[in-house]
């Protein structure tokens, strides 16, 4: 197994530790692995997954590394 899925699993098993009453999914969606498609018009959001095929694992692991740290940060103010 490479280093990268290693430390994806990793955090993503320490992320459903932490919150035992989150689905599967959601955690998915919470830690950025999973994301919605943008849109330009925020009166008008898309609900369509993004595809996450063409993404390296180096993208997947910094996505979710800003968003621990965004939790983190929220959880002190």
């Amino acid at each position: 197994m490479k280093q990268e899925h290693k430390l994806i699993l990793e955090l993503l098993e320490s992320y459903l530790e932490k919150n035992p009453s989150q689905r599967f999914g959601q955690a998915l969606f919470n830690l950025n692995i999973n994301e919605f498609q943008k849109t330009t018009d925020p009166r008008n959001p898309n609900y369509n997954i993004r595809d996450i095929h063409g993404d390296n694992d180096l993208d997947i692991l910094e996505r979710i590394k800003n968003r621990l740290d965004l939790i983190e940060s929220q959880k002190n103010n």
